[in-house]
């Protein structure tokens, strides 16, 4: 049997609702000829008369009857849904599923999620916390949409935009011997470091870029939370490696002095998402405002 198209079935339930082929004809801005011939091609389709013609108009069979209510179901269903994916695309609904680490979250994603929440009232927010690796992985099993990652960043699947600048920099409390002068980094292995876990992406990046400068640091305390090391330095504790960008608080305040140190290389944190799957219009959007920052 010939595919019956849905165009047919729209000219045959507005010929029904209206009860007449030229009152149809006006509301679709078709010709008679043409709500005729659709209507006598889904007849031919499925093998039955549906309407009664008369110079009164056009009354249903009593198959056709039959197929009306059907009909009007299951295109009342498909406006639904089209009205559902317009709410979507307007963002009226859905849902923004992002990830980020601890940091990453309180200093760069809370104000942008605050500020893209109060636009967007209607949309649910999922938040997954993680490490670099751990979001990679949501991003491949498809329980988030966008990840706020690391960079650099070298995995397969996921493609990358950066969207902050920072920079690691070894901080004090005002009152450190270290804080007045240039420091060598001969000057710094003699003093107590406190540093993020080997283990995490950030201090790899941080000793790879000492390794490339002949420089080996080895730090007394090693701590998975950026707060502690500045808390940690702020108390007297040592001198922390921490990044500028997420310290600035405590630097513009005083509890912190940045040293003196020769640089290290700027990197970067990156909006990541699975190369292959599309994102939805609230993860459009919300990429939109961070990339655009």
């Amino acid at each position: 049997m010939e595919q019956v198209t849905l165009d047919l079935y729209r000219v045959f339930l507005t010929v029904a609702e209206e009860g007449s082929f030229s009152a149809a004809a006006r509301r679709l801005y078709l010709t008679q000829p043409a709500v005729s011939q659709a209507v006598a091609q889904l007849e031919r389709q499925i093998g039955t008369t549906l309407f009664l013609r008369s110079v009164r108009g056009a009354l249903p069979t009593a198959e056709g009857a039959l197929l009306l209510e059907d009909v009007r179901e299951a295109l009342a269903l498909l406006e639904r849904g089209r009205q559902r994916i317009e709410r979507l695309h307007r963002l009226e609904a859905g849902e923004l599923r992002v990830g980020a680490g601890d940091t990453v979250t309180r200093y760069f994603l809370l104000p942008r999620l605050s500020q893209f929440a109060a636009a967007w009232p209607g949309l649910k927010l999922s938040l997954q916390n993680g490490t670099t690796g751990e979001l990679c992985r949501c991003l491949a099993e498809g329980t988030a949409d966008l990840a706020l990652v690391s960079l650099p960043l070298a995995e397969e699947g996921v493609a990358v935009r950066p969207c902050l600048p920072i920079h690691d920099i070894f901080v004090a409390a005002p009152d450190h011997p270290l804080a007045a002068g240039p420091v060598s980094w001969e000057a710094l292995s003699g003093t107590r470091l406190i540093m993020l876990e080997r283990q995490s992406l950030s201090r790899r990046v941080v000793d790879e870029a000492l390794a490339a400068q002949a420089v080996q640091l080895t730090p007394e305390i090693e701590l998975g939370s950026h707060d502690l090391l500045m808390d940690f330095a702020a108390s007297g504790l040592g001198v922390s490696c921490v990044v500028r960008e997420f310290a600035a608080k405590r630097l513009a305040e005083g509890r912190l002095v940045e040293l003196r140190t020769p640089p290290l290389p700027a990197r970067a944190i990156g909006l990541a998402w699975a190369e292959e799957r599309p994102l939805p219009a609230a993860a459009q959007a919300f990429f939109r405002q961070v990339a655009g920052d």
